[in-house]
């Protein structure tokens, strides 16, 4: 029979042999290189089609000025300067908050990429829905009503709030204790500031949002945050940044590198965004590096606040649904639910 001390020393043989290892610091670094050189190919790429195109796509008119004036801004703000800013914070217990299995981190971030290409493929080829509405359309009165918009939300919602929430429950996730890891007040200054550069950032650069007719207000603003927080908000917040930034921080153990993983994959969501052409190949290969330049960069600054903050909760209202999506989609949403 073992003695007790024989036990331990197995136990504890076994639990190192089956302890999840994060990824070395050399080899995150070569994952972030990679990161940026495919980046770097795909703006070339566009560039340089763009050069032999005799028309864009919808969503590339102004690509360089959009660039210059819009996404790499939303680089250096979110990111790096929220990076630096934040840099002193104690460590977060990924694994506790998230309810995290760090032997299964790997595998699961493979399986949430996969099901994302899939599922954006299907619903983009075969649906014609993106994570923004009218999805590749460009909106038109006359075309896009209510109906379009609630099968939007429909399709999104079950797919990417039902399908996870489901596939949380069967891996024990405890909500209540992400909800008591939420510190509201330490990043309170970060909701303040960031919602208002990414509200009037819009705005700035030529959102048609003041001086609408006030039923376009009453309607729009209420009806559109409603609308894009089932059909956009939620999606992103539950599948990006409660099941996988959590999952790449514990493998990479790198914030820069986690917060590039995450861009792409934000990157890979916004694919049948508004505008975008599959018409033909020369539009196609336009919209598809045209978004992973830009989104990819959007998609970063989104990853940041969860990175630095351990509340997924944070982007919804920093960058996207309640500063971005206001002043961009008011005017649309209020002509669709005033029946215009």
């Amino acid at each position: 029979m073992l003695s007790s001390r024989s036990r331990q020393t197995e136990d504890s043989g076994r639990l190192k042999a089956n302890t999840y290892k994060p990824l070395k610091s050399h080899t995150a670094s070569r994952w972030l290189a990679g990161g940026a050189l495919l980046w770097a190919a795909s703006a070339l790429t566009f560039f340089l089609a763009a050069r032999s195109s005799q028309s864009l796509p919808p969503i590339a008119q102004g690509a360089l000025l959009n660039l210059l004036s819009l996404y790499f801004p939303v680089f250096f703000l979110a990111v790096c300067l929220l990076l630096f800013l934040t840099h002193k914070r104690s460590a977060i217990d990924w694994r506790h908050n998230f309810s995290l299995n760090q032997l299964t981190a790997v595998k699961e971030s493979v399986f949430v990429f996969s099901y994302l290409l899939i599922t954006q493929l299907l619903l983009g080829l075969w649906g014609h829905a993106g994570l923004h509405f009218p999805g590749p359309d460009i909106y038109d009165p006359s075309r896009h009503d209510l109906l379009d918009v609630g099968i939007w939300v429909g399709m999104y919602f079950a797919i990417y709030v039902v399908v996870p929430l489901v596939w949380l429950f069967f891996r024990s996730f405890d909500w209540n204790r992400l909800f008591a890891s939420l510190r509201w007040k330490r990043d309170l200054w970060i909701i303040g500031v960031y919602w208002a550069l990414d509200f009037f950032g819009p705005i700035v650069f030529g959102a048609h949002f003041f001086g609408l007719n006030p039923w376009l207000y009453a309607l729009g603003i209420p009806g559109g945050i409603i609308v894009n927080t089932l059909g956009a908000g939620l999606p992103v917040v539950i599948v990006m940044h409660i099941i996988l930034i959590p999952r790449l921080v514990l493998i990479f153990e790198n914030k820069f590198t986690a917060i590039a993983a995450a861009g792409l994959f934000y990157a890979i969501f916004s694919l049948f965004d508004p505008g975008v052409d599959y018409s033909n190949g020369q539009h196609a290969l336009l919209s598809v590096t045209y978004i992973v330049m830009t989104q990819t960069l959007v998609g970063m600054g989104k990853a940041a606040f969860t990175v630095v903050t351990g509340n997924p909760f944070v982007h919804f209202i920093t960058l996207h649904v309640l500063s971005a999506r206001i002043p961009l989609d008011t005017a649309m949403y209020g002509e669709i639910f005033s029946g215009r």
